[in-house]
Parts: C-alpha cells; sequence; structure tokens
C-alpha cells in the first residue's frame, strides 16, 4: 500500500461514505458541504496539475454514483475546480500558503458553476437559478475551512518521495 493510487483510492472511497452517510445529513438553506470536491482541490493543491486532475476526476465520478444528474457532470466539475486550484497554488509563492483557504474558496465556486452550466447545457431544469450564489458560496466557505485538513491527508496520500518535482526532470 505503498503507491500514491491506491492511498487516493482509500480517501476517496473514505470520502465518499462520510459524505453521503455524514455530511450529506447536515444543511445550511438546503447546501451541504462537499468533501469530494474538497478532496480534488486539495489533490490539486498539494500534488500538482496531473496527478491532481486525475484525483478530481475520480472524486466526480464517485459523486456521480451518488447523484441523479447526468453522468460524468461530477466528474468534468470536479477535474475543473482541481486544475484551477493547481494553477492557482502554483501562482501564490510558498509565503503565501496561508492562502490555501482563499485558493481553495475560489476553486470550489469554479466547480459549483461548472457543475451548474453543464447541468444547464446537459438540459437539467433549476441549475441557474437565484440558489446558485447560496450553493456556491457555502460550499466555496466550507472548502476554505475543510481544505486544510484535506491537504494534510493528500500528504499522506502523496508523499513527497513519490512526486518527481519539475526541477529535477
Amino acid at each position: 500500500m505503498d503507491h500514491p493510487s491506491i492511498r487516493y483510492a482509500l480517501c476517496i472511497g473514505t470520502v465518499a461514505v462520510v459524505q453521503y452517510a455524514l455530511i450529506s445529513q447536515f444543511r445550511l438553506f438546503g447546501v451541504s458541504a462537499d468533501l469530494l470536491l474538497v478532496l480534488a482541490i486539495a489533490a490539486g493543491i498539494h500534488s500538482g496539475r496531473e496527478r491532481g486532475a486525475l484525483v478530481g476526476f475520480a472524486c466526480g465520478l464517485c459523486l456521480d454514483l451518488m447523484v441523479t444528474t447526468p453522468f460524468g457532470l461530477g466528474a468534468v466539475s470536479c477535474l475543473a475546480a482541481s486544475v484551477t486550484a493547481s494553477l492557482m497554488a502554483d501562482a501564490t509563492v510558498h509565503a503565501a500558503r496561508r492562502l490555501i483557504g482563499v485558493v481553495a474558496l475560489a476553486a470550489a465556486v469554479v466547480g459549483v458553476l461548472a457543475f451548474a452550466v453543464g447541468g444547464s447545457l446537459l438540459g437539467q431544469s433549476g441549475m441557474l437559478d437565484g440558489h446558485l450564489p447560496t450553493v456556491a458560496a457555502i460550499v466555496g466557505l466550507t472548502s476554505a475551512l475543510l481544505v486544510f485538513p484535506a491537504v494534510r491527508l493528500c500528504q499522506w496520500a502523496d508523499p513527497e518521495e513519490h512526486r518527481i518535482r519539475a526541477a529535477a526532470r
């Protein structure tokens, strides 16, 4: 169990169970936190664009198994959020790591908007209604808070020795 793929699979499975069994029961204005989205964002921040994109896509596919929206919509939205988080994290200097919460908030909003716009384009009614700003705000704020333990989880799943530094290539 030393390979990051196996560890990330365990993380995704565990997060999905916690999301479905526990977190989805707690709602504020009809919206709950999205732990799979948070994990996708944390993977983008910690593991970079490529691995973050793979983890984000896998998180989204897992989400797609739990919701009734068109299959693949969650995968695309988590992928978009993960890549956004990775690009934003790469743009910040190491001294500004305290901005990770802001990065997570922005990436979560991108993920929520991608989900809503994609769903609307696929014929899902009510995705782009007046409730969307509330959803984006609550998911964004909870993501900003939950990203810190999620990054720690990603550090366990993908330790430094498994990643090739850009300078070493």
